[in-house]
């Protein structure tokens, strides 16, 4: 750590003491100076509008400096920042944050979400300096959250279902980035030879439980965070190039994404892994990647309601487990967390590999046991083994069907990029499994091929009753596929 105590108080440490380059984005860069003086811009101006500490104040998860620079300002301040999801029309963006009951909305000058704000919101605008424009300031009905609120307020993925609102309180945020520093130390981070910190790479969007935590951590420990817009393979490399981490994080499609572009194996010299969550790893893109960069794929499994990850893959695992236990996604840490499996009569499991859906008791939060939809396994050396999900199973008819073996299917004929298997309800059969591709480029392949495709190779009712061919599977900000989009496909 590089400071003790809580986050605000590490991330105040490396205010008053950091004086290199803290946030960057392209060619606009802020310092630690720079910085802390932002922070005490807004953080004056919220005192100002009477928004003290407790309060809850909305931002945008933009993947942008302003938003940032709110973020760590509310965090760091003791209010609460309710982080809202971007990816929306402008009217959905503020509906969502008056639902968190917020006392005001942070918004850059330049956001076009502005023009939707209505009188009874407070509106509070964001300069690119750092300072509120006076000018601007729509006075309304902000409501304060009973409280006092600290830490962050963000959004489950919604990857099954509809998204929840889900508020992480300072000390659960404190607790969850030492035991994320200590991971990320199994993957190969340290200081470098100068007793800095490597950069970080913020490519998650910062609504996202992933990207919240990185600038919150990159933050913490004083080191230098790397904005990304949105991911680019090639934007990417070129910061592995100039910055040389030797650990960083690429969710699976972003993997392929850096297969695909054909990126050179020397330009990543200085990685000695990269770590990839979000989503199972398939095992073509784990042995692809390694086989073309001679780099170890290190999993992790974690979720918004645990504050981030709570097992992963180490460098000294991969050494001596990686063939044995190539398809785990990560190894528990029992000293901070308890996992039992609950078998199909409701009892928990009693022995080792019981697939049975998972739940979870975490010391970050306290002492209720967590649920998860995720069906997997624990070996006896603590290996935690997916095996897909509850709510995925699609009924056709009285036969039980596996998204992802239909999936993995139509995933190996050599034109399909990508797929994405879910099922609709049908009149007739109960439910029927659909299946959305992405091509490879220039290629082509119509409904019926695809289905004669899975036909002669699984018995018929695994074949999709409707097959759509999309440019991009819809995803969602943290790259996941975003399986209520997917299902909006279908709906005609």
């Amino acid at each position: 750590m590089t400071a003790p105590g809580c986050l605000a108080e590490r991330i105040h440490h490396a205010l008053t003491t950091g004086n290199g380059p803290a946030l960057r984005l392209g060619a606009q860069c802020i310092d630690w100076p720079g910085l802390s003086a932002r922070i005490a811009l807004i953080d004056d101006a919220l005192h100002a509008s009477g928004i003290g500490q407790g309060a809850t104040v909305a931002v945008l998860g933009r993947n942008d400096l302003p938003s940032a620079v709110a973020i760590l300002t509310l965090v760091a301040t003791g209010r609460c920042a309710a982080i809202v999801n971007p990816f929306r029309s402008g009217e959905a963006v503020l509906d969502s944050a008056r639902r968190t009951s917020a006392a005001a909305m942070i918004l850059a000058e330049d956001e076009p979400t502005l023009r939707c704000a209505e009188g009874s919101d407070t509106i509070l605008v964001l300069s690119d300096d750092g300072s509120f424009r006076g000018d601007a300031r729509i006075a309304g009905r902000g409501t304060l959250l009973r409280g006092p609120h600290d830490g962050i307020m963000i959004s489950t993925s919604g990857t099954t279902g509809v998204p929840k609102s889900h508020h992480i309180p300072l000390t659960t945020l404190s607790r969850a980035l030492v035991e994320i520093e200590a991971f990320n130390a199994g993957f190969g981070d340290r200081r470098k030879g100068d007793g800095q910190w490597p950069s970080l790479i913020q490519y998650s969007s910062l609504s996202h439980i992933a990207g919240a935590l990185t600038l919150l951590r990159g933050a913490a420990q004083g080191r230098q965070t790397i904005v990304m817009r949105k991911f680019d393979a090639e934007v990417w490399a070129s910061i592995v190039e100039e910055w040389q981490p030797y650990t960083t994080g690429l969710p699976p499609s972003m993997m392929r994404m850096v297969l695909e572009a054909d990126i050179a194996s020397e330009r990543l010299s200085s990685l000695v892994s990269v770590w990839s969550g979000s989503a199972p790893v398939r095992a073509e893109d784990r042995e692809g990647f390694t086989a073309r960069y001679g780099l170890p794929v290190l999993g992790n499994y974690g979720a918004t309601e645990f504050c981030g990850a709570i097992a992963a893959w180490s460098l000294d695992d991969y050494r001596e487990f990686g063939r044995t236990r190539s398809m785990a996604v990560g190894r528990i840490d029992r000293r901070n967390t308890e996992v039992r499996v609950i078998g199909a009569d409701g009892t928990p499991c009693t022995g080792f590999d019981h697939a049975g859906v998972l739940e979870f008791r975490l010391a970050r939060i306290g002492n209720q046991w967590i649920r998860t939809s995720d069906i997997g396994s624990i070996d006896r050396d603590d290996f935690l083994t997916l095996h897909g999900r509850k709510d995925d199973a699609i009924l056709r008819g009285g036969f039980k069907l596996s998204p992802g073996i239909i999936a993995d299917m139509i995933r190996s004929h050599p034109l399909v990029r990508d797929v994405a298997v879910v099922g609709l309800p049908d009149s007739r059969l109960g439910e029927v499994p659909v299946a959305a591709l992405e091509l490879h480029e220039s290629a082509a392949l119509s409904q019926e091929e695809v289905r004669d495709y899975v036909r002669s190779r699984l018995p018929a009712y695994f074949v999709p009753a409707k097959v759509r061919t999309v440019a991009a599977l819809p995803r969602n900000a943290a790259m996941k596929l975003d399986r209520r989009a997917i299902v909006e496909l279908f709906e005609d």
